[in-house]
């Protein structure tokens, strides 16, 4: 005969904290709330584009910065002070002059993406043509085959818009895997965080 066995019931826990229940208006209450807290104007990224071709990189960005445009001129000429820019610039100097006087400024850079991470160096000359920023590396005194950046900036009222183009090459090995999969986020990030802080710098001038 089989031996009876008793089951017993299924035991439900209930939290002894009451349910939280917020009627709909609280609710949209509170997302206004939130958007409210982010500042009525801020960096308005309009292009970021960025591509990689043959181990060539390029960047194409262009964004309304909320801050007068000599606080921009001034920040973005300020080659010391990119440090406070870029967090992958470790150092940045005026290192001399060239021939024809125009500054040579030397940036030592940390580039990670995913897992590889390489300290890059770069010497670059620094002119001003038809108003725009030219940065050209020199191959010989740099960890890049090639490299030229163009950053320009005008008035648009009270705000600055500001244009920024780059193309490098770099002269050291990129696994293909980094360079598919992980590069283009970093440039992104990288570029987005750089223009964010010039904004929050020229607004402080």
């Amino acid at each position: 005969m089989a031996s009876r066995t008793a089951v017993a019931p299924a035991m439900t826990h209930r939290s002894c904290v009451p349910e939280l229940r917020l009627p709909r208006h609280s609710i949209a209450l509170l997302v206004w709330l939130q958007l409210a807290a982010w500042p009525a104007h801020a960096l308005s990224p309009v292009t970021l584009d960025v591509s990689i071709v043959a181990g060539i990189y390029r960047v194409k960005f262009e964004a309304l910065l909320d801050a007068p445009v000599e606080n921009v001129a001034r920040v973005l000429t300020d080659y010391i002070g990119y440090v406070s820019l870029d967090p992958r610039i470790r150092s940045s100097e005026v290192v001399g002059t060239a021939p024809d006087g125009v500054p040579l400024v030397k940036t030592r850079i940390r580039a990670c993406a995913g897992f590889f991470c390489r300290d890059v160096q770069r010497v670059e000359r620094v002119t001003f043509e038809d108003g725009v920023l030219v940065a050209r590396a020199l191959p010989e005194r740099s960890d890049l085959r090639s490299s030229v950046v163009r950053t320009g900036w005008r008035a648009e009222g009270d705000r600055t818009r500001v244009t920024y183009e780059a193309e490098f090459t770099p002269d050291f090995w990129v696994p293909a895997v980094i360079s598919r999969n992980y590069a283009g986020r970093m440039l992104r990030k990288s570029v987005l965080e750089l223009f964010e802080n010039v904004e929050e710098r020229a607004r402080e001038h």
